[in-house]
């Protein structure tokens, strides 16, 4: 991502998201916890965003490598802050 920019999917621009504010809300969006306009905003963001796409791809493929392991909840929580860290340092 080359910092925020605004897309222009087909909502007339209205409602169009940066790439920023949908990395925000990325893993929100991925664990079903934003409320309905903000999925549709990530979730059309993501659909039109060639910069997203496969970054979206591999955070749920590797979210869904993590839920696959059978984790309880205090693991995950510990785990996806690690990971959170790290990618922040990268």
């Amino acid at each position: 991502m080359n910092g925020p920019r605004l897309l222009e999917p087909d909502m007339s621009g209205e409602g169009a998201i940066s790439c920023e504010e949908a990395f925000e809300r990325l893993y929100d969006f991925l664990d079903g916890e934003l409320c309905a306009t903000w999925t549709e905003k990530v979730r059309v963001h993501i659909e039109v965003c060639r910069e997203c796409y496969p970054h979206f791809n591999f955070e749920r493929a590797f979210l869904d490598h993590i839920r696959g392991l059978g984790l309880g909840p205090e693991a995950r929580e510990g785990l996806e802050a690690r990971v959170r860290e790290a990618l922040r340092e990268e």
